[in-house]
């Protein structure tokens, strides 16, 4: 907060509210409510505005209060957002890492959503999705069918030759 020389703490608690855009008739309320044992006759909506209008009680102490709290606002957006890109890469690579493991998953269904999740994340999520019917076989499965398919094909050729 500036340095304020003549304001009480009213006129500071104002200031505060007005930055956060309370509006005037709820500052007096407020301020009356808080204030009632300093000041006799409580706050109106037109004190509130007077001490605000060019040229008010607090028209200039505001002017350099909202432009001091709007630079430490900018500061800590700054901060926060280096953070976050900081928490998002890290979280990014240890979710790769995750997926890539999971590649090495003995259940099928677990290998393929891993490889979708990464496809998704390298070459974007397809149009239209595709959808697992958990009563058709995996592919490894469908290899091993085509495997033993051949396997007998030849054997019937075999004993054709004979």
């Amino acid at each position: 907060m500036p340095k304020l020389r003549h304001l009480k703490k009213y006129h500071k608690e104002a200031m505060a509210m007005k930055y956060r855009g309370t509006p005037y008739k709820d500052i007096a309320e407020k301020l009356t409510e808080r204030f009632s044992k300093e000041v006799s006759r409580g706050f109106s909506d037109q004190t509130i505005k007077d001490w605000f209008k060019l040229g008010g009680t607090l028209h200039e102490d505001y002017r350099t209060y909202e432009t001091e709290i709007d630079e430490v606002e900018r500061e800590n957006l700054i901060i926060i957002k280096k953070m976050g890109a900081r928490i998002r890469e890290e979280n990014f690579r240890i979710a790769n890492e995750m997926l890539v493991a999971l590649i090495g998953s003995e259940n099928d269904n677990v290998k393929l959503g891993a490889i979708r999740e990464l496809l998704d994340r390298v070459e974007g999520k397809p149009k239209e999705a595709i959808s697992v019917d958990d009563k058709r076989p995996s592919y490894e499965e469908m290899i091993r069918q085509l495997e033993r398919e051949e396997e007998e094909y030849k054997k019937r050729n075999e004993n054709e030759d004979d």
